[in-house]
């Protein structure tokens, strides 16, 4: 059993909250310790993902302190459309904004916002109005790190969420629902200059038992790796990610150390963008599709397959 999150992110500055991985989110996630780096330093960002058998969606907003950036993006792997809108907004986000999972976060026709246990994501544009609504249940993981010389980073993520999504695309509507979203609010001080593999799924074993995996390999010391199942998190070891590039064209092979999980990602399509925005950097792949492999549950091997995302990601921040 993982213990429970820290009750404040201010505890760090207090300390010491020993780095490493947390069932549940922090109460109060309050960065006014570090108020100074709040421009130069802090990142934040929800990223909010669904599926169903047919259609894939992501949506995120982003606050890297100088600059803010939203996207949203369609994919429906029947007839191969693929519809995305962004934005990128210089000082999007006022100096105050301190955002926690009630927070509000508004970019232009993008929005996030809190009602009662749901976190519904809207986008109104010329070509997608979605909206897609996520039950967050709390029991996701925590992850506080290193992170060189600025204080830390932090990180919650959760999976198997009941999901609902409906709007329309190019005017076609579109609705499905199920256990099927998944949640990323990561707010904390990144190093300067990162770079890290991601993949974050939601899956099913061939005896029915629905499990959902977070997996990060070369950012967080390994720390923030997690599995889902049963309504409970448990940690993984160290993951190894192997692709060629490009990585929206080839078959990625990913493994943790500790046998638990050995799986093949096929990319179905993909999301990038690259900005340089002088003070920072990104420049990111995210190939979407789907898994499948062997995981060890109990002790007992099952092949299982399931849906969601990978991603490339260097950073300059």
């Amino acid at each position: 059993m993982l213990p429970q999150a820290p009750d404040s992110l201010k505890s760090v500055a207090n300390g010491p909250v020993p780095f490493g991985l947390y069932a549940g989110p922090v109460a109060d996630m309050s960065t006014t310790p570090w108020s100074a780096r709040r421009r130069s330093q802090r990142k934040a960002w929800i990223f909010t993902s669904a599926f169903s058998t047919r259609y894939c969606v992501g949506f995120a907003i982003a606050d890297a302190g100088m600059v803010a950036t939203a996207f949203v993006y369609f994919f429906d792997t029947q007839t191969g459309q693929y519809v995305e809108e962004k934005t990128t907004v210089p000082l999007g986000f006022g100096a105050a904004f301190d955002p926690d999972l009630r927070s509000t976060w508004q970019l232009k026709n993008f929005s996030i916002k809190a009602d009662t246990d749901r976190i519904i994501c809207s986008s109104a544009g010329k070509r997608i109005h979605i909206n897609l609504s996520l039950t967050e249940n709390g029991n996701g993981s925590t992850t506080i790190a290193p992170a060189g010389d600025r204080p830390f980073h932090h990180t919650y993520k959760n999976l198997l969420l009941p999901a609902t999504v409906e709007g329309t695309i190019d005017g076609a509507p579109i609705k499905f629902d199920g256990t099927i979203g998944g949640l990323d609010f990561s707010k904390g001080y990144p190093p300067r200059h990162t770079f890290w593999n991601w993949a974050s799924m939601n899956a099913v074993t061939d005896h029915g038992i629905e499990f959902g995996v977070n997996l990060v390999g070369d950012f967080n010391n390994s720390i923030e790796n997690a599995l889902w199942v049963n309504g409970k998190v448990q940690q993984l070891s160290q993951a190894t990610f192997s692709y060629e590039r490009p990585v929206d064209k080839n078959t990625w092979q990913i493994t943790t150390l500790d046998g638990t999980l050995n799986m093949k990602f096929t990319p179905r399509g993909v999301r990038g963008e690259d900005i340089n925005a002088l003070v920072m950097m990104s420049r990111f792949k995210q190939p979407f599709g789907t898994f499948a492999g062997t995981v060890r549950l109990g002790g007992v091997l099952h092949n299982f397959t399931g849906q969601g995302v990978v991603e490339e990601h260097f950073a300059k921040w």
